[in-house]
């Protein structure tokens, strides 16, 4: 599925296998009992341990309470500071997202989850999961109505450029070049690949590249000496340019 934000940027994204949501279901189901165990179990213990009636009222108001909470607030909660996931949708690296592109917001996750009680009608969600197996993108009642989809999720690893540079021939001691004006950021990048991958040519190959890229860079910083060592002419230049340094 394309995505096209307001901002004119496109984005494609995989629809979720209808297993892979099913899988993601039963995990939080199987977590919901987890925790609703965890809760009560100290209610019950106690209230065993007496034989009033009172408190195996007060244990059954707190069974269905929590199990009220579970039932309608697990979701919306695990969405809202997950940003679309719960543990099993994370388990299972899959996403909710706007059909728009837009991130979700509270009012878009309360209506999604809160129409489960239809889409789980009556016990299990079969209404939810056969309108999802004939709907194309296979959305449920409550993502038609929230206008939202279920996608598989995206990991991007973002990698800071690298700024280390080879500069073997340099001498601390050169005197400084008269640079008229300075290259660009994208100059000095073709300059500092260039020094790191020059040792990976053949040598005349090398020389002559390392010759065209000289010139080209004394014409751009109106240098007018030419000849001499290309190689140390533009370590001389990146390095008089403050960027030698890893950022």
């Amino acid at each position: 599925m394309i995505i096209e934000t307001p901002e004119k940027i496109r984005f494609s994204h995989q629809i979720a296998e209808f297993g892979t949501r099913i899988a993601a279901y039963v995990i939080d189901q199987l977590l919901q009992l987890i925790i609703a165990a965890l809760l009560i179990w100290p209610m019950i213990g106690y209230s065993v341990s007496l034989t009033a009636p009172k408190m195996t009222y007060l244990t059954a108001a707190f069974l269905l309470i929590i199990l009220f909470l579970m039932r309608w607030f697990y979701f919306v909660l695990f969405e809202l500071i997950m940003e679309g996931q719960s543990p099993g949708k994370k388990m299972m690296r899959i996403r909710v997202i706007r059909d728009n592109g837009d991130s979700l917001d509270l009012e878009t996750i309360v209506f999604r989850n809160f129409l489960r009680i239809i889409d789980g009608f009556p016990i299990v969600p079969l209404l939810g999961g056969f309108i999802a197996l004939i709907d194309p993108l296979s959305r449920r009642l409550g993502d038609m109505v929230a206008n939202t989809i279920v996608v598989k999720d995206m990991h991007h690893r973002l990698r800071l450029p690298d700024f280390e540079v080879n500069l073997n021939r340099l001498q601390e001691d050169r005197e400084a070049l008269l640079i008229k004006q300075r290259l660009s950021e994208n100059e000095l990048y073709i300059i500092r690949r260039f020094l790191n991958e020059y040792h990976k040519l053949p040598a005349a190959k090398g020389a002559e590249l390392a010759r065209n890229l000289a010139d080209q860079v004394r014409k751009k910083l109106g240098i007018e000496t030419e000849g001499g060592d290309s190689l140390l002419f533009l370590e001389r230049v990146y390095h008089q340019h403050g960027v030698d340094h890893q950022e």
